[in-house]
């Protein structure tokens, strides 16, 4: 039976891989990848690797989870290395623990290789630090998908005093998450931000607060995959933009008044 690997890719940038990960999709004889994944990171297969596509989104399974997990140990019976690449991290919203579970349920050696998890990709490449001792002591990573019921009443009594929240999948449930959120009047003018295909070339900002951000995902045409930021970190993001204007308005002023 062979060794199955459950490899976080990242959140995009094909560049964010680790080594490790690197190392072991070039060990792998067969590569199960979902559709988050930059094509890019393929390119560290070796040549002769089966690649199998059993992307998930919302509404569209290739193959339902059950299906995955069963396929997972099947291969293991064939080859001698198995990988399930991973967008962000396989434990961040990415139902690494049940494939896991699954896996040694089954006798089989399975190795997780973490992965940079979009909520930290996002940050670094805004230069939006998700805490900052003038704005956030403490980081919560919350998925805006739910597995059954649907309700969101359970964000109704987040407290944002202080905090940043980062909701992974928030676009389909943004009107449910903001109107419980604004069942509390003080959070009204909380900034928010949506970071859309977060660390990629196409990435894109857009902000508001949580009375507005609707709209504002509305006007800009905002699409999955995207991640929202709740916080008054998202204020620190609009002072650097307007500190690097001034930066290149002073250096360009500077090279002007050398001719």
């Amino acid at each position: 039976m062979g060794k199955i690997y459950l490899i976080g890719a990242g959140p995009g940038d094909p560049e964010l891989l680790t080594l490790k990960a690197v190392r072991d999709l070039r060990e792998s004889d067969v590569i199960l990848y979902d559709h988050l994944i930059n094509p890019e990171c393929l390119r560290h297969c070796k040549e002769d690797a089966e690649i199998i596509f059993v992307g998930k989104s919302m509404g569209d399974h290739t193959l339902p989870q059950d299906e995955i997990n069963a396929l997972l140990v099947s291969l293991s019976e064939k080859y001698n290395v198995v990988s399930r690449l991973k967008g962000g991290d396989p434990l961040i919203f990415g139902r690494g623990g049940e494939e896991y579970e699954f896996i040694l349920n089954h006798g089989l050696d399975c190795e997780i290789i973490p992965g940079i998890t979009t909520a930290m990709g996002a940050g670094a490449a805004l230069g939006l630090p998700l805490t900052h001792r003038n704005y956030s002591s403490e980081v919560r990573l919350i998925t805006g998908h739910k597995k059954k019921d649907g309700v969101y009443s359970d964000f109704t009594a987040l407290d944002l005093n202080n905090k940043t929240y980062v909701v992974y999948m928030a676009l389909t449930a943004l009107q449910d998450i903001t109107r419980e959120l604004l069942k509390n009047p003080e959070n009204e003018n909380v900034p928010v931000a949506i970071v859309e295909k977060a660390t990629r070339i196409n990435q894109r900002l857009v902000t508001g607060t949580l009375k507005t951000i609707n709209q504002v995902v509305k006007d800009q045409n905002v699409q999955p995959p995207a991640i929202l930021i709740i916080g008054q970190v998202v204020k620190f993001v609009e002072e650097m933009e307007l500190l690097k204007a001034k930066v290149a308005a002073d250096n360009a002023s500077r090279i002007h008044s050398s001719f």
